[in-house]
C-alpha cells in the first residue's frame, strides 16, 4: 500500500482502517515516509519575493536534521510545525527568522512529566422505581434498600474513602443497615436527616410536605438540617416500633407513636387530624416536646416530676390551645410547668 500524505493525515485523525493503520505504522517504524509528500518542493519554493530568503533549502535540511524524536508520530507533527513557521518567515522576512532562530532554538529531549496523583471522588448510583412493586437495591457497604414505587435514591458507589454513608431519598424506602460504627448511615430527605449505625427503618416522604419515619430494629436519630426562622430545631431518638410524621416545611410534629418504657408497657401516640389534636397514653416528656416544637415555646419543669407520667386527651387545635393542654396536665399530675417564652 502506497503511503500518501492523505493516508497519513487519515491515520493521525484516527480514521484509518486496520490495514491502513498497519501500513502507516510499518512505514513509520522503518523511516519510509517521504518528507516531500508533506512539504513538496513546489510549495517550498513558491515564496520567492524576498531575496534574503534564498537559503530556504539549507534551512529546510537543517531543521529536518534537528527533528530527531523517538516518537515517529510526534516527528511528523513537529515537522509540520516548523514547515509552517518557515512559510511564515518567508513572508515576514529573513531577519525576523534569524532572530527567532537564535533566541528560540529548541532542545529536543525526552522528558517524563511527573504528575501528582489525583484522588478521585466516588461516583454515584442513582435508582428510580417507576414500576408498581418495591425494588430491591444492594448498597456497597452491605446494606439493603427496598425502594417503593414512584421513589428514587442516590448514593456513592464506594464508601471506603468516605467518613459517612449518605443516602439521598425522594419518596419512600425501607433500609436494612449494615453495622459500621465508624461510618454513620445517613438518609437525607427534604429538610431532615435520619441517622443509624445498624438498624432497620423506613422513611416515607411521598406526601409533598410530610416525612414519616418508622423504626423496626436498633436505634435511629432524626434531626432537622437547619433551624428555620420561628421553628425549633428537631433532634429526636427512637427505639423499635416507634414512628413519627413531621411537616418538614414547618418542622412540626403531625403524628408520633412511642413505646412507653414503664412496667405497664403502654403504647402511646399523638395525632393531628382535621384540626383536632389527639393524645393517648403519651409520656409527658414526649407530649411536652411536641407542644414545645409545634408552638415554638420553651417550657420549664422538673424532669423528675414527669417521670413515668402519661396523658390522654382530645383538643380542637388553635394558636393558644397549648395553654389549655398545659393547664390540664398540671391539674391532673400536680406538677408545675412554666412557659418561659414564646420563641
Amino acid at each position: 500500500m502506497k503511503i500518501t500524505k492523505e493516508l497519513v493525515e487519515k491515520y493521525l485523525r484516527g480514521e484509518a482502517n486496520t490495514e491502513e493503520v498497519k501500513a502507516v505504522q510499518n512505514a513509520l517504524d522503518n523511516n519510509q515516509l517521504n518528507l516531500d509528500d508533506w512539504l513538496p518542493a513546489s510549495e517550498w519554493h513558491n515564496i520567492e519575493e524576498h531575496a534574503a530568503f534564498e537559503q530556504h533549502d539549507s534551512i529546510k535540511q537543517s531543521l529536518i536534521k534537528k527533528i530527531m524524536i523517538r516518537d515517529t508520530k510526534q516527528q511528523i507533527y513537529v515537522l509540520l510545525k516548523y514547515a509552517a513557521i518557515l512559510l511564515l518567515v518567508g513572508t515576514l522576512g529573513w531577519e525576523s527568522f534569524q532572530y527567532w532562530k537564535t533566541t528560540n532554538t529548541p532542545t529536543i529531549t525526552s522528558v517524563q512529566k511527573k504528575q501528582t496523583p489525583k484522588l478521585e471522588s466516588p461516583s454515584n448510583f442513582y435508582y428510580i422505581n417507576s414500576g408498581n412493586s418495591p425494588m430491591q437495591i444492594d448498597v456497597p457497604d452491605g446494606s439493603k434498600i427496598e425502594l417503593y414505587p414512584n421513589s428514587e435514591v442516590k448514593f456513592a458507589d464506594n464508601f471506603s474513602s468516605l467518613s459517612t454513608r449518605d443516602i439521598h431519598l425522594k419518596g419512600k424506602a425501607k433500609f436494612v443497615v449494615a453495622k459500621d460504627k465508624s461510618r454513620p448511615f445517613n438518609v437525607h430527605t427534604t429538610g431532615l436527616t435520619t441517622t443509624a449505625l445498624g438498624t432497620i427503618f423506613s422513611v416515607d416522604e411521598l406526601k409533598s410536605s410530610q416525612t414519616k419515619v418508622k423504626l423496626f430494629e436498633g436505634r435511629i436519630q432524626l434531626k432537622s438540617l437547619k433551624n428555620k426562622t420561628g421553628s425549633l430545631p428537631l433532634l429526636l431518638e427512637f427505639i423499635p416500633n416507634e414512628e413519627i410524621t413531621i411537616d418538614h416545611r414547618q418542622l412540626q410534629i403531625i403524628a408520633e407513636e412511642r413505646m412507653n418504657s414503664s412496667k405497664f408497657n403502654r403504647r402511646g401516640f399523638y395525632s393531628e387530624k382535621q384540626n383536632t389534636l389527639i393524645f393517648k397514653n403519651l409520656a409527658l416528656k414526649d407530649l411536652l416536646h411536641i407542644i414545645s416544637q409545634n408552638y415554638n415555646i420553651k417550657l420549664e419543669f422538673n424532669s423528675e416530676a414527669i417521670e413515668d407520667k402519661y396523658y390522654s386527651g382530645t383538643y380542637e387545635n388553635d394558636p393558644s390551645v397549648f395553654r389549655k393542654i398545659l393547664s390540664d396536665i398540671q391539674e391532673l399530675h400536680h406538677i408545675t410547668i412554666t412557659v418561659q417564652n414564646k420563641i
